[in-house]
């Protein structure tokens, strides 16, 4: 809401007091990318993709967010960023699997 009708800072700012509060929470973080993304910031939904994969996840959450993170780069990335999603989707598989 604050997005919308407010300050688009104030909106990050409460949005980062959620997701720190409930790290876990996949589809919070995924309001709080779309939100960026809608309010023109790339790069802010970039850096907060990249963090959200850093965390300890399932395999269904680390799906999402690396597809999530893959269809950004396709639309306001290169090629090379495209290729680095899927270097990293793969170390992360390779790194979680038993």
């Amino acid at each position: 809401m604050e997005y919308k009708l407010g300050s688009a800072e104030r909106g990050r700012t409460l949005m980062e007091g959620v997701v720190v509060s409930s790290p876990r929470r996949i589809d919070l973080w995924s309001v709080f990318v779309d939100l960026e993304l809608k309010s023109g910031h790339v790069e802010g939904a970039r850096q907060l993709l990249e963090r959200a994969i850093t965390l300890k996840l399932k395999g269904r959450q680390a799906k999402f967010l690396f597809k999530k993170l893959l269809e950004l780069e396709k639309t306001h990335g290169d090629a090379q960023s495209v290729a680095d999603v899927k270097r990293k989707a793969r170390e992360w598989v390779e790194a979680n699997t038993d």
